[in-house]
């Protein structure tokens, strides 16, 4: 565990690099729908998009659990999130000492690993797979708060047009397939209108998923619901990896400094090749 605790900072910014890069299921259009199904789907992308929160800030208490082949750790902090602005994460050991943040703006993403006194601090552009796909901070924003978004749409709300949509049971399968290099599906209950899985994946039905990214329970934010319990599986560097995200004290909380200031001094600089080729070796 100590060993592996050593690597972790690493493995989250690594993280934030693989988690935006899904189900193998590629829905089907609802022409072939029953009528009852045919209902459900008419407006089940205004429901979604009409449950996003309203409030500005998000903060809360997190616990963090990583685990990738035979290691496993486990680590708490703090999430604070500002709409079209910011989300950090904050990871401290023992209830008080910070030994990694994550910061991700519409500008860059930062991360600092502050038990090894490294950082990286890039630009969605400096990362091939992002800049191909059209991933940015908007991408990384509504899978955090759980919301509908398209590769490139920079922070657009999704129309109805945009997804084929199909039934599964109680839930609502809405896929994008635009992209020509990733399949964006997402997995709807369409009693509640909230979507409990997003996934990307590569178009070939034989290949893994880059991203599997699940909620499974919610709390109150505002007037709207907000994901509580999020897992994650992470593919497309060797051993997949497995997160999961608890959150607590769930609150709107505008009283924190929204920007993190880069590193100086006895910390050094790496580059995403350096950061990547560590997660190999991990």
């Amino acid at each position: 565990m100590k060993h592996y605790l050593k690597h972790l900072p690493a493995l989250l910014l690594c993280a934030v690099l693989l988690a935006s890069c899904g189900t193998k299921k590629q829905a089907v259009a609802s022409g072939g729908a029953g009528k009852a199904e045919l209902a459900a789907l008419e407006h089940i992308v205004q429901t979604v998009n009409a449950n996003r929160p309203d409030e500005t800030f998000a903060t809360a208490k997190l616990n963090l659990s990583f685990s990738s082949a035979d290691k496993d750790a486990s680590i708490g902090g703090t999430l604070r999130m500002k709409r079209n602005d910011v989300v950090q994460l904050s990871l401290v050991t023992f209830g008080i000492l910070e030994v990694a943040r994550i910061e991700m703006t519409p500008d860059y993403f930062m991360g600092i690993d502050k038990i090894n006194k490294q950082f990286i601090r890039a630009t969605y552009q400096d990362v091939s797979f992002f800049k191909k796909a059209g991933i940015d901070f908007y991408t990384l924003q509504a899978l955090f708060w759980d919301e509908l978004f398209l590769f490139g749409g920079s922070g657009t709300t999704p129309s109805d047009k945009q997804f084929k949509k199909s039934m599964e049971g109680e839930k609502a399968i809405l896929t994008n397939d635009e992209s020509q290099h990733a399949v964006l599906t997402f997995l709807v209950n369409t009693l509640t209108g909230l979507i409990q899985q997003t996934t990307v994946a590569p178009h070939s039905q034989d290949a893994s998923p880059y991203l599997t990214w699940e909620y499974a329970e919610f709390g109150n934010l505002g007037q709207k619901r907000f994901p509580t319990r999020h897992a994650l599986t992470i593919s497309g560097s060797g051993t997949p990896i497995k997160a999961s995200l608890s959150l607590s004290n769930l609150k709107n909380d505008s009283n924190w400094e929204t920007r993190t200031e880069t590193p100086k001094g006895h910390y050094k600089e790496v580059t995403i090749e350096q950061l990547m080729s560590r997660l190999t070796k991990l």
